[in-house]
């Protein structure tokens, strides 16, 4: 199971689960496109809003 986070000081934190990366990377870049400010890839499949002071992350809960 992918689980994508979003969290940040205005919001908590949202999990997300999908059954496969492919899945998870389409919703974190849906999250992203949709927002109002810009996100900057800071790892593998985690970004970060400084505007915001949000991250989306993409974790693989199996490991």
């Amino acid at each position: 199971m992918i689980c994508v986070v979003e969290y940040g000081e205005n919001i908590g934190t949202l999990r997300n689960l999908f059954p496969d990366i492919q899945q998870a990377l389409v919703f974190a870049k849906q999250i992203i496109a949709l927002s109002d400010e810009e996100y900057t890839c800071i790892g593998p499949n985690q970004w970060y809003c400084q505007e915001r002071k949000e991250y989306v992350k993409i974790e693989d809960l199996a490991h």
